[in-house]
């Protein structure tokens, strides 16, 4: 599991947060593994909380932590019920399409609903996502899926444990098997907007560390996709 604590900010990482939050803010690393943005995040000066659904990685993460000569709180939890208090945080990052792996539809609309009600008015979710509508090596099977769904839909055989987008991932045959379920950045947006958000920026993780301005091209790149959703003050 130390793979996933090694690597650091993303440089677009590094980029939202350096221009969407302010050092000394109370920031939510939400499915923070084990703390490869949290341990970042408290260098920089953040009143940083760690909170992942894993007990080994919070485990993991805290051995980092101890290993930097640093102090914050970890804690396991569930993205759809957060052990924090209501408008408490000035910002959340739910890095490495973190929110792919809740199971169904109904799970990351619990999950982007506790991260308004944590935030502070004003505060900031920034998360990420795969691509849904790249033109990448990916396309071809995304396409068959989505025709597959279409015609089960069609034939009256749709079933609530197979939603559009969904896929159980094994590209290595390794152990390393686990879900996810990629939604359109319209559909982003839609749930965003219904939740209460605004949606202040939008771009690829490609265009940001080119230094490109935001466009609806970034759809598709083949490339993670960045969001970052304001509260309503």
């Amino acid at each position: 599991m130390s793979k996933y604590s090694t690597v650091g900010l993303w440089p677009s990482e590094r980029e939202m947060i350096q221009r969407f939050w302010h050092p000394g803010g109370r920031i939510l690393d939400l499915g923070c593994g084990a703390g490869r943005t949290t341990v970042p995040l408290r260098q920089a000066g953040y009143q940083v909380v760690g909170v992942d659904i894993a007990q080994p990685m919070v485990s993991q993460a805290k051995l980092f932590a101890e290993n930097m000569d640093l102090d914050f709180p970890m804690a396991v939890g569930d993205a759809t019920d957060l052990p924090l208090d209501t408008n408490c945080l000035d910002g959340i990052l739910f890095s490495y399409n973190g929110i792919e792996l809740i199971p169904k539809q109904s799970g990351k609309i619990s999950a982007l609903r506790e991260a308004y009600r944590v935030l502070k008015p004003g505060g900031t979710l920034i998360f990420t996502t795969h691509a849904f509508e790249a033109f990448n090596k990916y396309a071809p099977a995304r396409l068959q899926r989505y025709g597959i769904h279409v015609f089960n839909r069609m034939l009256g055989r749709a079933k609530e444990d197979a939603e559009l987008g969904e896929v159980i991932v094994d590209p290595k045959r390794t152990v390393e098997v686990y879900y996810m379920q990629i939604n359109s950045p319209r559909r982003y947006r839609k749930l965003l907007t219904q939740l209460g958000f605004s949606l202040v920026y939008y771009n690829s993780r490609k265009r940001i560390e080119s230094g490109k301005s935001p466009t609806r091209l970034a759809d598709f790149d083949g490339d993670f996709k960045f969001y970052v959703a304001q509260k309503e003050t």
